[in-house]
């Protein structure tokens, strides 16, 4: 699978139908593996709303593609995958049928991106995220800096 175990922040826009300038999200993400996939849980924040809580689970199944049971805020979407090789695709709906969601992850500098479409009830949003993975600094007495020091020069 592309995406990898850690903490992911991702920043991006979401651009309503009929909007010319879109919305900022932000995304914040810990990924963890186990034997059985990978568990996404985070938070989703879309310019002046509410943070959304956000969880998304992701198991390979029996035909090589992979299940995805998401739950955004209230919203609950299931789905599928295609997470082996690029391109990665997954389309997701919820269980009326009111609601479907597309998306492709792929490589950025640095990260991941991620854009998709949704439509739900006769509207369409697009959406575009950087993801990076965040690296936590350790300090230690123990380190010693090679780079050579430029003195300030006198006058």
């Amino acid at each position: 699978m592309l995406l990898k175990a850690g903490h992911w922040l991702g920043r991006g826009s979401l651009l309503p139908e009929g909007a010319s300038l879109g919305e900022r999200i932000e995304c914040d993400l810990v990924a963890e593996e186990d034997s059985g996939g990978m568990t996404l849980s985070g938070a989703l924040s879309i310019a002046q709303s509410p943070t959304l809580k956000l969880s998304i689970r992701i198991a390979a199944d029996e035909v090589g593609t992979y299940v995805v049971d998401a739950h955004i805020g209230e919203v609950r979407v299931d789905g599928v995958a295609k997470l082996e090789s690029a391109p990665n695709l997954g389309l997701l709906w919820n269980a009326d049928g009111g609601l479907h969601a597309a998306f492709t992850l792929f490589p950025v500098a640095n990260g991941y991106g991620l854009r998709g479409f949704l439509r739900e009830r006769g509207h369409t949003l697009t959406w575009e995220l950087a993801f990076s993975l965040q690296q936590d600094t350790v300090r230690a007495s123990n380190v010693v800096n090679l780079r050579r020091r430029r003195w300030p020069r006198k006058a």
